[in-house]
């Protein structure tokens, strides 16, 4: 017969999670607070808009004005004024914090896209997927990445872009030291083996950017990281918040028993 005394150890199984991939997003929340990471799974999607605030905004209705545009043809086939209307449709101005956020915000979505337009649109591109989702199994845990864009540069290799509208982009050093980035490389070179593959930063405010490959044992390193964080998260059974600065602008907060 079992042992069901009150001296006996209590078996402590770890949480059902749904099973789904990992994000570079989801590792990152569980390493600054495991509670963060188990609640933000669960937050509904009008939950997450509270937390959105102007400069995420513009970033993303930037980035879906860019990708409509590419699925339309390109900046070759879209005229300038067709992209800044695709932006309008998508910007969201209600979550900025007063009415001058919203139009400096909006005025500057329009500036740097009317840039982008008028570096890009004369230039030949070979477009081989627009918005793809990319997924890499590494260690038995699937991860997800995302590309805004894949190309394939005169060069004959398959790039990934990310377009950023951000006032201070990563540098070349971050991107080499960023799970995020060094996930999607991964993905990328899976969806495309013994192809010669690159991830590109494009900042839209500086009109430049990077492109970078990683070498193998770059890339080991940043996915042995990413492995340890996942065979962590899917033994846990306790998953504590661990208060700080950044309880004021999580996405979990209304939810987290040590805000309560």
């Amino acid at each position: 017969m079992p042992d069901r005394s009150d001296a006996a150890p209590e078996i402590v199984e770890p949480i059902d999670l749904p099973d789904r991939p990992f994000t570079a997003r989801n590792l990152a929340d569980y390493h600054q607070c495991p509670q963060r990471f188990l609640l933000s799974w669960f937050v509904p999607r009008e939950e997450l808009r509270k937390f959105v605030g102007g400069p995420l905004a513009l970033q993303g209705a930037v980035r879906q004005a860019l990708v409509d545009c590419y699925r339309l043809g390109g900046p070759s086939e879209v005229p300038p004024e067709r992209l800044v209307a695709l932006f309008g449709e998508t910007w969201d101005g209600s979550v900025c914090s007063d009415s001058l956020e919203e139009e400096r915000l909006y005025s500057l979505g329009a500036k740097l896209l009317r840039e982008y337009h008028a570096t890009i649109a004369a230039q030949p591109q070979e477009v081989l997927e627009v918005d793809p989702r990319l997924e890499v199994e590494c260690g038995g845990h699937r991860f997800v990445a995302a590309a805004d864009l894949i190309l394939r540069e005169p060069d004959g290799g398959v790039n990934a872009l990310r377009w950023l509208s951000t006032r201070t982009p990563p540098s070349a050093a971050e991107i080499f030291d960023s799970t995020g980035w060094g996930l999607l490389f991964a993905c990328l070179r899976e969806r495309y083996p013994n192809e010669d593959v690159s991830v590109t930063m494009v900042s839209l405010r500086r009109g430049g950017g990077h492109r970078v490959r990683f070498s193998d044992d770059e890339l080991e390193a940043l996915l042995r990281r990413a492995r340890r964080v996942a065979d962590r998260i899917r033994v846990a059974t306790q998953f504590p918040a661990r208060p700080d600065s950044h309880c004021r602008l999580c996405v979990a907060r209304g939810r987290c028993p040590a805000l309560v």
